[in-house]
């Protein structure tokens, strides 16, 4: 069992003291086990008759004869405590280990809320490492080849890694947050739940073929950085195809910009950057087109958008600025604030998006687990969920896997991006 202990550390602000850390040292290829039961399945300790021997041993070659065990899954997170000190661990191992933590703390909690239903699961935690090779290493283990499901690994090398070696025939590897496209491991039994780039582009050319009206003009701002490239190109495919006889032209800077846009219709912009520094000088230059000239501008940013310091300064409100997301949490929601409270209670610290994104992991992939057993794979599609962070909307392709595709709109308003309803 993986124990879990709370160690005050001084934040940046030093006003809080907040920190976890993990107290056991994750060594050499054993898994740490935790067995979540449901309630009123635990059993008191006993001394063994031989006729209780006897029945061990018949049960034990009867679980060494099944293929696939329905009840375990081996999570597989890159909490990298080879590099941390097990006596005292600085705040740098800490900060290393933040992300897989996190998620194993909302997964936990995700598995418990399941187990109070009355469901049993086994869950093997290794230690990925970050390491191309000790993933490779750990998709030959025992715990991982007759888990039901596996949850990790984390990051695009190794997911790569693990996948190949792992070779898994029944149980599905989920790829919990690389927003990575699919097609670039072409392992059939992936489950991707962060939603690719090409997702937000299918959603974002439904959402501005919607608004466009005879007259309108889709005008893509490209300034030429990798951001502009993997966004806006397949969004003028996707708008195209919907759309056939829409105008959509491209601009790259301030002068074919004013070349472009029409004062007859309304300008839907579509800025394709990530980098805070080349939209604030083009947000000037569109103010200074609507404000002055009394052109109509509608505006769309990349999904990165969400995670930039945008304020009422930047403007954002008089366009009314949409962009697409697979991550929102609605802090005013009732199972929001029940989960922040429980997980205030457990850990001492506020959950962080990789906590929510683990919740939902357990919720969603344990109880189908739970409620189909083996055969859960069979119902991923059919399947919908809504969670704390997102909803889970699964599409099956024969050489990637399953693809979460549930993307939302969301517009700025009062100083922050919120749901377009």
């Amino acid at each position: 069992m993986i124990s879990v202990r709370s160690l005050r550390l001084p934040s940046s602000g030093n006003k809080y003291l907040i920190g976890i850390v993990i107290a056991l040292f994750i060594m050499g290829c054993t898994p740490k086990v935790r067995v979540l039961r449901g309630s009123g399945s635990s059993a008191p300790p006993k001394t063994d008759t031989p006729a209780d021997k006897d029945k061990k041993e018949a049960d034990k070659a009867v679980t060494d004869a099944e293929k696939v065990d329905v009840k375990r899954i081996a999570l597989l997170l890159p909490f990298e405590l080879n590099k941390a000190n097990p006596h005292a661990p600085s705040a740098e191992d800490i900060k290393r280990s933040a992300l897989a933590l996190d998620f194993f703390q909302g997964f936990k909690l995700g598995l418990d809320a399941l187990a109070e239903q009355g469901v049993n699961f086994k869950v093997n935690v290794l230690d990925t490492r970050d390491d191309a090779g000790e993933n490779a290493r750990i998709a030959k283990l025992e715990e991982v080849q007759n888990a039901a499901l596996i949850v990790g690994p984390v990051y695009p090398k190794e997911i790569q890694v693990f996948g190949f070696n792992a070779a898994l025939s029944d149980a599905l590897q989920i790829s919990p947050l690389a927003a990575s496209m699919p097609s670039e491991f072409n392992l059939p039994n992936l489950v991707t739940i962060t939603a690719p780039i090409t997702a937000h582009v299918h959603t974002l050319a439904a959402h501005i073929t919607k608004q466009y009206q005879t007259g309108d003009v889709i005008v893509l701002y490209n300034t030429q950085d990798a951001a502009s490239r993997q966004f806006l190109s397949p969004l003028k495919v996707e708008i195209q195809r919907i759309k056939k006889n829409a105008k959509v032209v491209e601009v790259q800077d301030e002068a074919s910009l004013e070349n472009s846009i029409h004062l007859s219709g309304k300008n839907l912009v579509v800025l394709g950057t990530a980098n805070k520094y080349q939209i604030s000088p083009v947000l000037a230059h569109l103010h200074k087109l609507q404000d002055e000239l009394s052109y109509r501008i509608n505006l769309f940013g990349h999904p990165n958008w969400a995670k930039l310091p945008f304020d009422e300064n930047d403007g954002l409100g008089a366009f009314q600025t949409a962009i697409t997301t697979s991550y929102y949490i609605n802090t005013q929601a009732s199972d929001v604030r029940s989960f922040n409270q429980l997980y205030r209670q457990e850990f001492g610290i506020a959950p962080t998006e990789f906590a929510y994104k683990g919740y939902d992991a357990a919720r969603y992939f344990g109880g189908l687990l739970a409620k189909y057993g083996a055969e859960y794979r069979e119902h991923i599609v059919q399947e919908e969920y809504t969670g704390l962070h997102n909803a889970f909307k699964f599409e099956y392709n024969p050489s990637w896997g399953y693809v979460n595709n549930a993307i939302a709109i969301l517009q700025y308003r009062s100083g922050d991006f919120q749901p377009l309803n």
